[in-house]
């Protein structure tokens, strides 16, 4: 019949117990080993700082405003401005954005938009592109109008 393992077990730490304890030999001094020099520690991989801000959105998710965590009364005062003057939703989401080490956020103001350059109803071009062919073109024009006055 087969031992169950509980009993193979017991057996085996019986057996352990019988057998007689080694001696250190008296001569001998134990050593103990020493630790690994200097160990260096790797810098763990340090998360960016961020702060949290609140943004005002729109139905159609354009940034309306931008205010820092303290000012969220100022937000709410824009909300409801933004909320009586039509039939748009807006909403206040917090956001974290990223800082830099100096402090400074990552991100673009976008609360500042970039206005496009106006084209030429002429020639189609914009403006700052053809600010060198309309100094050219009055120059042309101003020999005509000397032409014909003499």
């Amino acid at each position: 019949m087969a031992r169950s393992r509980l009993s193979l077990r017991r057996e085996a730490e019986a057996a352990e117990l019988a057998r007689p304890a080694k001696k250190k030999a008296a001569g001998k001094k134990t050593t103990r080993k020493k630790a690994a020099g200097s160990r260096v520690r790797r810098a763990r991989d340090v998360a960016p700082r961020r702060r949290l801000v609140w943004v005002i959105y729109s139905s159609t998710m354009r940034e309306e405003g931008r205010y820092l965590y303290h000012e969220r009364d100022k937000a709410d005062q824009k909300l409801e401005q933004l909320m009586a003057k039509g039939k748009r939703r807006y909403f206040i989401q917090p956001i974290k954005e990223p800082l830099d080490s100096e402090g400074v956020p990552l991100t673009e103001d976008v609360s500042a938009p970039v206005a496009a350059k106006p084209a030429d109803s002429k020639t189609g071009k914009r403006l700052a592109d053809s600010t060198e062919d309309d100094d050219n073109e009055d120059e042309v024009e101003s020999d005509d109008e000397a032409d014909s006055e003499e």
